[in-house]
């Protein structure tokens, strides 16, 4: 049967292919009473207008009962059941048996069949694909915003020096005031920690010290509850050497694990083993460790304790399978594959004999000539069986490689994370080498993937993560004397281009850089990894140490700042395992929810628009004045609704020419106010971002 001979009054589309058990469940709800005299037949928003859902659960919709307008969450499964039960109360007391009915009081009938029939065009695919017991992949993800935490610093509520989910679940409102819809966690599985979570020994497990899985569970309710996807972080290029599979790889020879990881003998020259091959670590060193008094030797791309899994093999494929899919029946809504294109490999193994490289070895593991084909193998497995979203950090991909990864045809992920406008105030993406900010190899970075990715896929857009220093201290600003405009400016200019927003925790605060006193203040094992190389060739440590001090990913891996109270906040008075910044007294939450005028208050206004209006989420991206050394600007279009947005990179004003359209264009927003336009022209004062809005 065609969707469009369904009729609003009789049999709707959620009848289908509702699943019992959902419906079971969502009834458990109810009473007896409510459900005999009413209806619960979900409804969503589309466009602005509320229509019947595609329904996972018949009875899941958060109509607002009272309201003209009926605001829901864009996920049918996540319902806040108390303004439900209010809906309930409310259609029995107007006499109505369900949701469709009471939206007709409030909707024009003209607009609602107006909507009626767009998604029916949608929802007639969905409904062949539910009679086949699959979910369909929807692109709820297109209009997020995202914010990641960082457990280990976000806010410890047991006081024991590490931060846990219950603190994270205890500061939800807060994440979800500022306007987001998803949150990122880094690594919460149990791990040795030599790299913070990214060394994982068990995929299945919660670490103790952020508690239970009962714990996390309970997290997830809180996030869906409140609108906020979950996307987790999947480590599997490698896993801790403490994994099971690792230690049964090395129990025996004949071990079937031991094709799991890559394992080969070294090479004898001048009566000395040698590695395998000449590939490097990126945590510095050899990529290979010598196994024992063995003549063998295992690979491992980032830290010894990191060992490379063998993707080659298809059991580890169907390992990495059954992980996702434990966590997608669970409810997550997603995943962040770190380090994701470094998992195929060049065989056999060979020597990186490339005079000039950014890292040895890299030609062979990076892109590899399997990747594609594995991740549309997952796609097909796993993921194209949940309605979630993915999102890969990739290693210096190709810009071929970095299309294809993203393209939708392919069906291999939804985005990935591009960080070439991140390399702009330093030596070959070698964040601890300052060089002079060069606004043009920003403006590349940031603009091109974004022409590279509309019409074909989608994009990701990145200005902080728990790898990177924090952003206020980065290109050439003064910090200072304009944190506020300069954390508001970046963020203008950065968000409201073609992709989805990422944003770090305390970012929205615009958190600064620590001052660390020493190396004993640094947790992170690169920090030490390179200061030991540099002093290894007789770097003086002083010197030595500002280079480390001022690329470290220690900085954004400081305790979250929430109040000038003991710690900031982060908990009761117990030493956190990493040290405090002491500017938290000036520069905490508190302090921005309390101002009228704040960075978290500006991002509250940026972010309502980058997911309210349909420039900033489909509109194609046109940069102006590519050539341009003080100020990056761009329109975005879309259904003749157009956006120009412009940005200061200067601590000094600057006389900027607008394309003449934007004479008859509103300001919609202004980091610092007055915007002085005129002759065709805007004066834009130190670090200020302007953005201006044409209806069509």
């Amino acid at each position: 049967m065609d969707i469009r001979e369904l009729k609003l009054a009789d049999l709707q589309p959620s009848q289908f292919y509702v699943s019992e058990k959902k419906l079971r469940e969502a009834e458990s709800w109810f009473s007896p009473a409510d459900l005999s005299a009413f209806d619960p037949i979900p409804v969503k928003i589309l466009d602005g207008v509320p229509v019947m859902t595609d329904g996972h659960t018949r009875a899941a919709a958060a109509l607002r009962a009272g309201l003209k307008a009926v605001p829901l969450v864009p996920d049918p499964d996540e319902l806040d059941w108390e303004m439900y039960r209010r809906c309930v109360a409310e259609c029995r007391r107007r006499g109505v048996r369900s949701p469709a009915d009471l939206l007709a009081r409030i909707v024009p009938e003209e607009e609602y069949r107006e909507k009626w029939d767009r998604w029916c065009d949608k929802m007639q695919a969905e409904v062949t694909a539910e009679r086949g017991g699959r979910v369909v992949k929807t692109d709820w993800y297109k209009n997020a915003a995202v914010y990641q935490i960082y457990p280990f610093s976000f806010m410890d509520a047991n006081n024991d020096g590490w931060g846990d989910i219950e603190g994270i679940i205890s500061r939800l409102d807060y994440v979800r005031d500022l306007g987001v819809t998803a949150i990122w966690f880094s690594p919460l599985y149990r791990s040795p920690d030599r790299d913070y979570g990214y060394d994982i020994s068990d995929y299945r497990a919660i670490d103790e010290k952020f508690g239970t899985m009962a714990d996390f569970e309970r997290l997830l309710d809180e996030c869906h509850r409140r609108g906020l996807k979950v996307i987790m972080d999947m480590v599997v290029n490698h896993t801790s050497t403490e994994h099971p599979w690792f230690k049964a790889a090395l129990s025996s020879p004949n071990s079937p694990y031991r094709d799991y990881y890559i394992i080969r003998k070294g090479r004898k020259k001048g009566g000395k083993l040698l590695p395998p091959t000449n590939w490097a670590s990126t945590f510095t060193g050899s990529a290979w460790e010598r196994i024992g008094d063995s003549d063998e030797f295992y690979l491992h791309l980032f830290c010894v304790e990191q060992a490379d899994l063998n993707w080659d093999n298809p059991k580890v494929r169907r390992e990495i399978a059954g992980i996702l899919d434990f966590w997608l029946e669970k409810g997550v809504d997603g995943f962040r594959f770190d380090v994701f294109n470094m998992s195929s490999k060049v065989h056999p193994l060979r020597d990186d004999t490339a005079k000039k490289t950014f890292q040895k070895g890299a030609q062979y593991f990076v892109d590899g000539p399997h990747m594609h084909e594995y991740l549309q193998e997952l796609n097909r497995e796993v993921l194209s069986r949940y309605d979630c979203y993915t999102v890969g950090e990739s290693f210096h991909p190709s810009p071929e490689n970095a299309r294809e990864y993203v393209r939708a045809e392919n069906r291999e992920l939804d985005t990935i994370f591009n960080f070439g406008h991140l390399d702009s105030d330093n030596i070959g993406g070698m964040k601890f080498f300052r060089k002079k900010f060069d606004l043009l190899q920003f403006k590349k970075g940031l603009f091109g993937p974004q022409t590279a990715s509309f019409g074909e896929g989608w994009n990701t857009l990145v200005l902080e993560n728990h790898d990177n220093p924090r952003c206020v201290n980065r290109f050439g600003i003064d910090t200072k004397h304009y944190r506020y405009e300069a954390a508001t400016m970046l963020a203008t200019v950065t968000y409201l281009g073609f992709g989805i927003p990422f944003i770090y925790m305390g970012q929205e605060l615009g958190m600064t850089n620590c001052d660390f006193r020493s190396m004993d203040e640094l947790k992170d094992p690169v920090s030490h990894f390179v200061y030991d190389l540099m002093t290894s060739y007789h770097m003086p440590k002083k010197l030595a140490f500002r280079f480390i001090r001022y690329g470290a990913r220690d900085h954004a891996r400081v305790p979250m700042q929430w109040d000038g109270s003991v710690n900031a906040g982060f908990n009761r008075g117990h030493e956190p395992w990493q040290c405090v910044n002491p500017v938290y007294p000036e520069i905490n939450a508190e302090k921005d929810l309390r101002a009228e005028r704040s960075v978290y208050r500006y991002y509250q206004k940026l972010l309502e628009i980058k997911k309210t209006c349909d420039a900033a989420i489909y509109g194609e991206m046109k940069e102006f004045a590519p050539g341009d050394r003080k100020v990056a600007a761009y329109s975005r279009e879309y259904a003749g609704d157009r956006l120009f947005i412009a940005g200061n990179f200067t601590k000094r004003p600057v006389r900027f020419t607008l394309p003449e359209w934007v004479g008859g264009a509103r300001v919609l927003l202004d980091n610092c106010g007055g915007a002085e336009t005129g002759g065709g022209a805007v004066r834009l004062k130190p670090y200020q971002a302007v953005v201006w809005e044409a209806r069509g």
